[in-house]
């Protein structure tokens, strides 16, 4: 593969920018759409990505790879983000690392995995699809109300689902219920208020 030179450069096609990130196209279309990543469309319809953008997403992954800057995150709070779509992880650990970079964050794809991480790693945000394999969020929340060495832990949902469709009698009434797309501002706010706790 031909290999890309950022330094000629001010913008990329879709599949450029996801080479270079090594993620899919689909990622880099929801980053955009999210505003993780700058761009704008051609006159003839075809989206093209800010090189600086991109760098910038760039720089931050090599940041995170460092020893250093593990060490320095170790004692930090942390965000268990559990949803089965891995581009949508990915989606929210750009939104989150970009507005709270001392946030340690944790994913899991499924219900029990993300049990097993929250005993380990005790988080203070877990941010929650409903419909997942193995074990929903329904039940992820309910075990974790019902368990007191889990009060420091702020749940949220976001889901696909719409309002008539959210089964809110399974959930306590102070989590809050946000509906894809994801609505980053309340979600933002949301993991604020909830780390300064």
């Amino acid at each position: 593969m031909k290999r890309i030179d950022l330094t000629t450069m001010t913008e990329l096609t879709t599949r450029q920018a996801a080479t270079l990130l090594n993620v899919s196209v689909r990622s880099v279309q929801l980053w955009v759409e999210r505003g993780a990543l700058q761009a704008w469309k051609t006159a003839g319809g075809h989206r093209r990505i800010s090189v600086e953008s991109v760098q910038q997403l760039l720089d931050e992954k090599r940041e995170k790879q460092t020893p250093l800057h593990n060490t320095q995150r170790k004692n930090s709070k942390v965000v268990l983000i559990v949803d089965e779509d891995q581009d949508t992880l990915l989606l929210y650990q750009m939104l989150i690392n970009s507005w709270f970079p001392s946030l340690q964050i944790k994913t899991a794809t499924n219900g029990i995995d993300a049990l097993v991480k929250i005993g380990e790693f005790k988080p203070t945000v877990l941010i929650t699809d409903l419909h997942m394999p193995q074990l929903e969020g329904y039940a992820i929340i309910e075990r974790l109300e019902n368990d007191p060495q889990y009060d420091h832990l702020t749940p949220i949902v976001v889901t696909a689902l719409g309002e008539a469709e959210v089964t809110t009698n399974h959930l306590p009434k102070n989590v809050p219920v946000l509906h894809k797309p994801i609505p980053v501002d309340q979600l933002k706010e949301l993991v604020m208020q909830a780390i300064k706790k």
